[in-house]
């Protein structure tokens, strides 16, 4: 079964729940860390201004309005309660630890620790869709073997070590499962598929669309 085939019949089985998530405030427990320079731990989700094996570094999207003093609602989805229980009923889980958000450079990084390995979900925020996409292009180029993937977004790719990125206006949703063993949990879930069912489910939440 393809992923989206199995995101599907989870959906027709009520095993992932969107229903009112668009709306929804981020987890309580998952306040973000205050900026202070800080990065996203070494090995999760590639941020801008992040040093590359190569040398090379992420380039910085451009800068919000002074306004923006935060994530956004959209950025904030990938801590909610209702992803975080999505997570939770994909590994047959009965509740997972609530995860832990930090707010730098533009980037809103959610980090969950679950009992096989951490798992990172984030969202980096561009002033237009455009930028968003230069932002992704990047991002594209120092990913070995990405690939594109349907389903999702028209700027949609995953690596076959479980990462997956998608652009959605001016955000890049980045899913980084890198950590977690090469299978897991009861249904011996793969890293790949678990990366773009939840990458599907925070889609939804930004859509409004649990189709």
């Amino acid at each position: 079964m393809t992923p989206r085939l199995r995101a599907a019949a989870l959906l027709l089985g009520g095993a992932i729940l969107l229903a009112g998530c668009a709306s929804s405030q981020a987890d309580p427990a998952a306040t973000p860390a205050p900026a202070g320079g800080t990065r996203a731990p070494a090995g999760m989700s590639m941020s801008p201004g992040m040093v590359m094996p190569d040398g090379s570094t992420m380039g910085v999207p451009t800068p919000l309005p002074a306004a923006a003093t935060g994530p956004s609602e959209a950025a904030r989805e990938v801590c909610s309660t209702e992803i975080r229980n999505d997570i939770a009923q994909v590994l047959a889980l009965k509740s997972i630890a609530a995860p832990s958000a930090t707010w730098s450079n533009h980037v809103y990084t959610c980090t969950y620790r679950l009992p096989m390995g951490t798992f990172v979900l984030s969202v980096t925020e561009s002033t237009t869709p455009a930028a968003a996409q230069a932002f992704a292009a990047t991002l594209r180029t120092r990913l070995s073997d990405a690939h594109s993937v349907a389903g999702l977004t028209t700027t949609a790719f995953a690596t076959p070590d479980g990462r997956l990125a998608l652009v959605k206006d001016n955000d890049t949703l980045q899913v980084d499962a890198t950590k977690l063993p090469a299978q897991f949990g009861s249904q011996g879930e793969k890293r790949s598929d678990f990366a773009y069912e939840v990458a599907s489910d925070v889609l939804g939440c930004w859509t409004g669309d649990s189709s």
